[in-house]
């Protein structure tokens, strides 16, 4: 297996775990009735806590070496992360996890990274990654997309989702950014806590409504596993085959987020999880988001691999323009 290939497969494994990780909070909002803030922090702190534990001396090391500016970016990275994923569960809880995905990672989100990643990264996409990455947000589009209730209409919920992922897009190219040179395990964990760390700071100055009983809080401590490996995953995807490219799979999230539901509902019919409009056409888009995939992982002509090692030698006049 070649690198291309090995984090297209570990971005993948991303979406999945993000995929388990929505429908869980979908749940833990509606069937737990947790506070909005306590479902954003807490599972963000456990996670993070779980990922320096992996790697304590690493995560030592990452800190003393980061540097003023390298804080300076940290902080950025994580203030953006704590508003991006305080306004994703919000808006999870309003609207619901599948049209988060869709209005989310599965549109403005990856449209934003691209934006930025080609102004502040210098990352450009091939012609067959056009190809490829048209065909997995099409898939995605029809597995999500309500023709019942599709209309040009934006509510509150909507413009959190929205809002959510141009916050985590920068999130995105500043994490890029810092990946280049720095450690993936130290640097997701400090990210994941301090972004939790923040909320907590959000929820203490506005007030959290109600704190949930041991069992409600263990549901919170336990979802942590999920954010630890997403961000794991993804983020090891950012500086090996660049922010448009790992936004691109990563919105395969929704599908995958379907996925999810339906086999919660299968041992659990009495789950309030909204679905699609058909489980047939998600079933159909779904054959297209993945033949999307087989598409960009096609072995790429010898002209694209020489464009985009041209790329790669461009990244360290690169870094100082973020």
């Amino acid at each position: 297996m070649d690198t291309r290939t090995k984090y297209i497969t570990v971005v993948l494994v991303s979406a999945l775990w993000v995929a388990f990780e929505s429908v869980m909070v979908e749940g833990a909002l509606k069937i737990a009735d947790i506070d909005i803030f306590l479902v954003s922090s807490v599972p963000l702190i456990s996670g993070g806590l779980i990922l320096i534990g992996v790697a304590p001396q690493g995560t030592a090391a990452f800190s003393k070496g980061l540097g003023g500016r390298g804080w300076m970016w940290l902080t950025a990275l994580c203030a953006l992360s704590a508003a991006g994923a305080f306004l994703w569960f919000d808006a999870v809880g309003r609207i619901g996890a599948s049209k988060e995905a869709i209005l989310g990672g599965g549109s403005s989100e990856v449209l934003a990274i691209v934006f930025l990643s080609a102004i502040f990264l210098r990352e450009r996409l091939s012609k067959r990654e056009a190809l490829g990455s048209g065909f997995v947000l099409l898939g995605v589009f029809v597995v999500l997309a309500n023709t019942s209730t599709l209309s040009l209409s934006v509510g509150f919920g909507e413009a959190e989702a929205i809002l959510s992922s141009i916050l985590l897009a920068g999130s995105v190219v500043i994490a890029t950014y810092l990946l280049w040179s720095h450690d993936l395990t130290a640097l997701s964990g400090l990210q994941l806590f301090f972004s939790g760390a923040l909320l907590v700071v959000g929820a203490m100055m506005v007030g959290v409504t109600h704190l949930p009983d041991m069992s409600g809080f263990g549901l919170l401590v336990l979802i942590g596993i999920f954010p630890a490996a997403g961000l794991w995953t993804y983020n090891a995807g950012l500086p090996k085959i660049g922010a448009s490219l790992t936004s691109i799979l990563f919105a395969l999230s929704g599908i995958m987020t379907v996925g999810v539901q339906l086999a919660v509902l299968a041992f659990a019919p009495e789950a309030d999880l909204r679905l699609p409009q058909s489980v047939a056409l998600a079933l159909a888009g779904g054959v297209v988001a993945f033949a999307g995939v087989y598409i960009l992982n096609v072995k790429r002509r010898a002209a694209d691999v020489s464009a985009n090692d041209h790329a790669s030698m461009e990244k360290t006049s690169a870094e100082g323009e973020i």
